[in-house]
């Protein structure tokens, strides 16, 4: 389990802008929700990244790559299996900035039934003036067709919804694989658009 570094802050930007990538213009779709918990178990939850379906119920199957372990760290890999309506849609995924105990941008590098040209998941925890923390999620990406990037951006946020929902309930409450459709009823109106 990691440990934030005590000389640094959460309220500090941790990524990188990304707007474009080996030539390719992104477009940015970023949420973020409020954790009614510390930096720290925020962090202790991020980092466990190999094997995030052991607790996240909107993925089916995750499993860390052989030359990696569960943890969260530079080029960590893993493959997630995730539910879109009735297809199966396979993610292999590679961390690509690592900023300890703060947060972390991986890529999707191999994909099968999703048209992906490229896409980026970054994760970081921000501390609000008010001393709450939120956990943001910025994904960059562009699709295939490219036509098709602009008119997913709903579904972009349809996804950040509920991995938040997800991330954010068992960080608060420890519990387990609770189905999605069960939190997003619970607390659907929970996740901020801020692009």
């Amino acid at each position: 389990m990691s440990t934030i570094p005590k000389h640094q802050n959460t309220s500090q930007p941790r990524l990188k802008e990304l707007r474009v990538y080996k030539g390719i213009k992104l477009t940015s779709v970023t949420s973020e929700i409020i954790i009614n918990e510390s930096a720290q178990h925020i962090w202790n939850v991020l980092s466990k990244y190999g094997n995030v379906a052991s607790f996240h119920g909107a993925v089916d199957h995750s499993a860390p790559d052989r030359n990696s372990n569960d943890d969260a760290a530079m080029g960590a890999v893993r493959t997630c299996l995730v539910r879109d309506g009735k297809k199966e849609v396979t993610l292999v995924e590679r961390i690509t900035e690592f900023n300890q105990g703060h947060s972390y941008r991986y890529q999707v590098f191999e994909w099968k039934n999703f048209p992906i040209q490229t896409m980026f998941f970054g994760f970081s925890i921000i501390e609000k003036p008010n001393g709450e923390h939120a956990l943001s999620l910025v994904q960059n990406y562009r699709l295939k067709p490219g036509f098709m990037t602009g008119l997913m951006k709903w579904k972009i946020r349809q996804l950040q919804r509920r991995i938040l929902i997800g991330y954010k309930h068992y960080i608060e409450t420890g519990e387990e694989n609770v189905p999605i459709q069960t939190l997003l009823k619970a607390k659907g109106n929970l996740v901020r658009a801020l692009a």
